[in-house]
């Protein structure tokens, strides 16, 4: 095979590539702007992440002092807050995977029932000006079912709850305040269970103990939160436990709704990573011509560069109105078809009806299947590459280069 014709294929790829980067761009775009139109709409009806604040109880003292502004100096009213210990956290969160697809695209929606047990303790004999915060955190989520009890005593009157007010409380009679407090919850995407409301805010953990029961096996947490202490698996779902006492630290709780696949999410990262299949594919093919004796030509490289390029444009397109996997495999069997159909009339049938097939299954298919599971697709391109290494170098290690690129067939 001539200089020439090298270089007319690499132009080839070339072009396809940028005909891929087109596509994937296209893609992106298209689901970057379902995502956010679609994602408040999903929100308006399910809320956004579920924020669970620990309650505070604290002392509130009206104090005075002077100040002066514009050289006029006035007594102004302001208060000092101190804390009271809690001293037990009893805490249950059942959370039921709810995920909604909206448009094209899955959303990691979720129903949760919470259920919180706190004990405070008053130390101070003043039992004046004690007051209870608890509030429910999230302004977008929707509750329902709200149940509140302090000092074994129900509480019909929420609002403190909503407005972010004060509850004014009297210690029982061993000096402690208990709170509970359960509602159930819908929210996307994750939930936090706030511990310290600023970063910056280091708190002492006393008898500590969430359960955040699942439904769901697949589970994660935030980066930069606490993970759990141990988990249980169940029957269906996990039991995921925190257990702390005398505990310093600024780390809140958090889990991860896990999500079904979105097909444009998919889509793009499969187009973009599409110049790496057929330049393998390329590869290898153009070995087979050389050791086969076949007689390829720049253009039937152009068309079967067409073929693989139609598997992302089919996949792409068909991915709005069909299943992610069903598009897939339509997609796969089309491309292969025309491959075949094609090389059965420029090439022998061992290359036509095994060789060509074979490749684009592992470099095409196989590699673009392998984006459907986080984390495996390097390896697989990794191993996959080495393998053909090795195969190519075997099978060309006594070829004649210096011959083959003398030879000028047209």
């Amino acid at each position: 095979m001539s200089v020439k014709k090298i270089i007319a294929i690499v132009m080839i790829f070339i072009f396809t590539v940028v005909a891929w980067m087109i596509l994937g761009a296209s893609n992106l775009a298209r689901t970057d702007k379902s995502f956010s139109s679609l994602k408040g709409q999903v929100a308006n009806l399910y809320g956004s992440r579920l924020n669970i604040e620990s309650p505070r109880c604290y002392t509130k003292t009206a104090k005075l002092r002077e100040e002066t502004v514009n050289n006029v100096t006035r007594t102004v009213e302001y208060f000092e807050y101190q804390n009271h210990e809690l001293i037990k956290s009893d805490i249950v969160i059942n959370v039921y995977l709810d995920q909604r697809k909206k448009g094209n695209l899955w959303f990691p929606t979720f129903k949760a029932r919470f259920e919180g047990k706190y004990t405070f303790l008053i130390e101070q004999e003043d039992h004046n000006d004690i007051y209870l915060f608890s509030t429910l955190g999230s302004a977008n989520s929707i509750y329902n079912n709200l149940y509140l009890n302090i000092n074994n005593k129900d509480i019909d009157n929420i609002l403190p709850l909503v407005n972010r007010q004060d509850m004014p409380v009297i210690p029982l009679d061993d000096n402690t305040v208990q709170l509970i407090i359960s509602y159930e919850a819908t929210g996307m995407e994750d939930i936090h269970y706030l511990i310290t409301t600023n970063r910056n805010n280091i708190a002492q953990i006393n008898d500590f103990n969430l359960v955040i029961s699942t439904d769901f096996e697949l589970h994660d947490f935030p980066s930069d939160m606490m993970s759990p202490t141990h988990t249980t698996k169940k029957e269906k779902g996990y039991d995921l436990v925190w257990e702390l006492n005398k505990t310093i630290t600024g780390k809140n709780i958090g889990l991860i709704i896990p999500n079904k696949l979105n097909p444009g999410q998919i889509i793009t990262r499969v187009s973009f990573f599409a110049p790496v299949s057929l330049l393998f594919f390329f590869t290898v093919l153009f070995m087979f011509s050389v050791i086969l004796k076949v007689n390829l030509h720049p253009m039937h490289f152009f068309f079967l560069a067409a073929t693989f390029f139609s598997f992302h444009l089919m996949f792409s397109y068909f991915s709005d109105q069909l299943d992610i996997y069903l598009s897939f495999f339509i997609s796969a069997v089309i491309s292969l078809i025309l491959t075949v159909t094609y090389m059965r009339l420029i090439s022998p049938k061992k290359l036509a009806f095994i060789y060509s097939p074979a490749i684009q299954f592992i470099y095409l298919i196989v590699f673009s299947f392998s984006f459907f599971f986080d984390g495996i697709t390097g390896i697989i391109v990794t191993i996959c590459s080495v393998i053909t290494l090795f195969i190519i170098m075997q099978v060309t290690g006594k070829i004649d280069w210096d011959e083959e690129f003398k030879k000028t067939r047209y």
